[in-house]
C-alpha cells in the first residue's frame, strides 16, 4: 500500500464529495462512505501483516493467547466504531454518531467483562 495514492484517492474524492453535495447531497454522503469501505479494504493486507507480527511478538510473552485475541478485538471495534461515529457526523447526524459510540464502548465493557472476572478472582485469592 502506497501511502501518497491513498492519500491523493481520499483528496480526489473530498473534492468530488463537496461538488456532489452542491447538487445532490444524499449521493455525496453515499460516495463519502463508499470511499471509507474502499480505504479499509486497502488497509485490510496491512493490517493482517501487523497481527501476525504482534502475535509473533506476544506469543515469545509465553501469556494465554485470549488475552492477545482480546486486545485484537478491542482495537478493532475501537477502529470501527470511530469510523461510524465520523460518518454519522459528516452526514449531519450527531445525535446518531453518538449512539455508535455509546454502543462501541458498551460492548468494548462486555468485551473485558471476562478480564476483569479473571482479576478479580485472581485478588480473592491472593487475599
Amino acid at each position: 500500500m502506497n501511502l501518497s495514492a491513498v492519500l491523493i484517492f481520499c483528496i480526489i474524492a473530498c473534492v468530488l464529495i463537496l461538488i456532489l453535495k452542491q447538487y445532490q447531497k444524499a449521493y455525496g454522503m453515499l460516495l463519502s462512505i463508499v470511499v471509507c469501505v474502499a480505504v479499509l479494504l486497502l488497509l485490510l493486507p496491512q493490517a493482517e501483516r501487523i497481527l501476525q507480527t504482534a502475535e509473533h511478538i506476544y506469543l515469545q510473552t509465553g501469556l494465554d493467547n485470549s488475552y492477545f485475541i482480546l486486545l485484537c478485538k478491542a482495537i478493532g471495534i475501537s477502529y470501527l466504531t470511530q469510523l461510524g461515529t465520523d460518518i454519522c457526523k459528516d452526514c449531519g447526524e450527531s445525535a446518531i454518531g453518538t449512539a455508535v459510540e455509546l454502543c462501541g464502548r458498551m460492548v468494548l465493557v462486555l468485551l473485558a467483562l471476562p478480564l476483569f472476572l479473571t482479576l478479580s478472582e485472581m485478588i480473592l485469592e491472593l487475599l
